[in-house]
């Protein structure tokens, strides 16, 4: 036992150096010093713990797998030094697979496993993996969890690849996986979001400019632990695989549409609407139906990000205008209301923004919300580089000010 912790030692720091991707560029030797507890089981205090050591030290020396450096007039060594030579012997004897071995079965692993995935990021985090597993031989830190766990988690992210429309539920989706309902969510949820953060821009983008829960994330990916709501409201009609549904009946109070439900819609049937009005902040959306709402005007909810399936139920609201149709979109004034406006611009090209302009930001600059520096250079950086055009004379204002305007600050004046 002593024989096989001291080589293991040696082993992790071999792995540590450049002598395993670059042999021969290092003069420097692989060892374990004591007296830097580089071999914390050995205790000099107990003979006996001591004398074992001292006997496998020896025994690896006399085999060439070591050499020895002791303290003089001390029956104790100071280190043990890896013979490079003989670094195959060492793994073979530990049982340690060389980490290009490992690198390679573990590409092989995930090449098999995600052929040829369509899913953007799955695709962008497979070939990162398997460049660095081939070039550097590091592993993913996946890995790290053991080889039952990569493979279980490659076998996920091809089950959420297959998934022919996304939207599921997290229960439907870890039955899918593993035949156990709450699997997923016990073991593999924050690794899921962990690799499609890093790996999908977009996810990636939304993250840094708002406070995402995991289940928001999961919602993005088309993961839901129960539907989303939908809401709006309006004298119009929405035209459902079976019927309509007269929007009107409910105005002003608006309706609620199920994700669930995204897949019957067909159109929607837009005779007396002149506007359309997007609002991000649930309280304003509510407060704008009680007290300034037109009778030829669609309000929606927009709710901050958008999962697959609301922008395919809004994907469909656009198919359905006409050109004399105003679209419109009230959001935080800040960067997360900006780069909602840009993705859902995405959807409706001819999107224009309300209150979200330089005489807002002036006009209630003392009620921002005062932000740090780190976070106005980062608005300067956007809009130096010219991102969010129509939103260029808020960010001056903004950062002439310090501060950025929350939607409901409109309410209280």
């Amino acid at each position: 036992m002593e024989r096989s912790v001291i080589l293991s030692r040696l082993l992790d720091k071999y792995e540590n150096s450049k002598h395993l991707t670059q042999p021969g560029a290092s003069n420097k030797r692989v060892m374990l010093r004591v007296d830097k507890n580089e071999l914390p089981e050995y205790n000099r205090n107990w003979a006996d713990v001591r004398d074992r050591y001292n006997l496998a030290a020896k025994a690896l020396e006399k085999d060439g797998l070591v050499a020895l450096e002791w303290i003089y007039g001390q029956p104790v060594f100071a280190k043990v030094i890896l013979n490079l030579d003989q670094v195959d012997r060492a793994y073979r004897e530990t049982g340690r697979r060389h980490p290009k071995q490992a690198a390679e079965e573990t590409a092989a692993v995930i090449e098999e496993t995600l052929s040829k995935p369509k899913t953007p990021w799955i695709a962008a985090w497979r070939d990162d993996a398997c460049r660095t597993l081939q070039e550097e031989w590091k592993l993913p830190a996946i890995c790290k969890k053991g080889e039952a766990y990569l493979r279980d988690f490659l076998h996920l992210l091809a089950c959420y690849d297959d998934l022919s429309e996304r939207s599921t539920t997290v229960r439907a989706f870890s039955s899918k996986c593993f035949s156990n309902s709450k699997r997923f969510e016990r073991e593999f949820q924050e690794d899921l979001l962990r690799v499609a953060e890093r790996w999908d821009p977009e996810l990636r983008a939304l993250c840094s400019q708002e406070d995402l829960s995991s289940r928001d994330k999961l919602a993005y990916l088309g993961i839901y632990a129960h539907p989303e709501i939908y809401q709006m409201c309006g004298r119009c009609t929405v035209q459902m695989a079976d019927g309509a549904i007269d929007l009107a009946a409910l105005y002003p109070a608006g309706i609620g549409i199920p994700s669930t439900a995204v897949e019957m819609v067909r159109s929607f049937s837009l005779e007396g609407i002149r506007r359309i009005t997007f609002l991000e902040n649930k309280t304003n959306y509510e407060e704008y139906l009680l007290t300034e709402m037109a009778p030829d005007e669609l309000t929606v909810y927009h709710g901050g990000f958008l999962s697959p399936k609301k922008r395919s139920l809004l994907s469909k609201l656009a198919a359905s205008l006409r050109d004399d149709i105003q679209v419109l979109f009230w959001a935080d004034i800040d960067l997360g209301g900006f780069a909602m406006f840009e993705r859902l611009q995405r959807i409706f090209p001819q999107l224009q923004p309300m209150r979200m302009g330089r005489t807002e930001v002036e006009q209630y600059a003392q009620y921002g919300l005062r932000r740090p520096e780190s976070y106005l250079e980062t608005l300067r950086e956007a809009r130096d580089e010219g991102r969010y055009p129509l939103f260029r004379e808020a960010m001056d204002a903004i950062l002439q000010h310090g501060v950025t305007i929350e939607q409901e600050i409109f309410l209280g004046q």
